[in-house]
């Protein structure tokens, strides 16, 4: 459901009696900043069931549009004083930010973290991770932009999947039992080096997810890992969240921001009000949070 400005303004205002005060879009006042990725050619796709479950989608890259629209983020990024910026390890957030930051007067001082916790819910093909190792190799080696895997792999190695498949310990509607099952079809096909039958194996996820209406991760645990960043940031920059010139970048999704606009609907896991009453995020769209 679409939601024109004047309506995106009325929920974020009817939202400031939450624990934190929302500010939409180009305001960038407060001093942590959440900002969605670029446009992929999965956010353009009208076809409902094939967008969702097409293997050619899993983990897209940004479209020309969407790096055009990461490239423009130069113009309000580099007057920004960063402190410090978190991004999701899907490879259209690892464009955005590579496109945003290549011109920041002070790139050299800037590290950008990979952090676990702000991955999209997971629903769809494009919400699947399709070679971390070569996203990692690329990235390091040709960005100008220096990345922190460090608190992404320390997470790694406290779960039982492998960190392809880390996005499993989100998956909260099988029973472990399923999700070994899945994980190990998968994981050989990963190893093999066959990604043509590994994203036709996490397409057909994506099908069993849709042919049941739900989602693999509940929204209640969105909320539950956006509130685990949240105290994560608290705890990290408790020194310096009262300076907000110097800004906490967050590269993530629309859900990451819905959590962070309108708690309700992920409290009573209920889709339909997730859609009809939460704020959602075009493509660069920036909030401001203010503590």
């Amino acid at each position: 459901m679409d939601i024109d400005d004047n309506q995106k303004n009325q929920i974020i205002n009817d939202n400031k009696n939450n624990q934190n005060n929302i500010y939409y879009s180009n305001d960038t006042t407060g001093k942590l900043l959440f900002m969605r990725h670029g446009e992929t050619f999965f956010n353009l796709d009208p076809d409902k069931q094939g967008r969702v479950t097409n293997s050619k989608y899993v983990d897209c890259h940004l479209d020309e549009k969407g790096i055009e629209q990461s490239k423009s983020l130069q113009n309000i990024l580099n007057k920004l004083s960063i402190e410090k910026i978190y991004i999701s390890p899907m490879y259209r957030v690892f464009q955005t930010i590579s496109y945003a930051l290549e011109n920041h007067p002070n790139l050299k001082n800037i590290t950008v973290v990979v952090h676990p916790m702000v991955n999209e819910v997971t629903s769809c093909v494009q919400d699947y991770l399709l070679n971390i190792k070569q996203t990692k190799q690329e990235f390091n080696m040709n960005s100008k932009v220096k990345f922190d895997w460090s608190l992404f792999d320390e997470y790694v190695k406290g779960i039982k999947w492998d960190e392809n498949f880390y996005y499993f310990d989100n998956f909260n509607c099988f029973e472990n039992n399923k999700k070994d099952e899945m994980y190990k079809k998968l994981k050989e096909l990963y190893d093999l080096g066959d990604f043509t039958s590994f994203k036709e194996g996490l397409a057909e996820l994506a099908k069993i997810r849709y042919a049941q209406k739900k989602r693999f991760e509940s929204l209640k645990h969105l909320q539950f890992r956006f509130n685990k960043f949240m105290e994560f940031i608290k705890e990290n920059h408790k020194n310096s969240l009262d300076k907000t010139d110097d800004k906490i970048l967050v590269i993530t999704h629309d859900s990451l921001i819905k959590c962070a606009t309108d708690r309700t609907p992920y409290e009573t896991d209920d889709i339909q009000k997730y859609h009809q009453n939460s704020y959602s995020a075009k493509n660069c769209d920036i909030i401001s949070i203010k503590f």
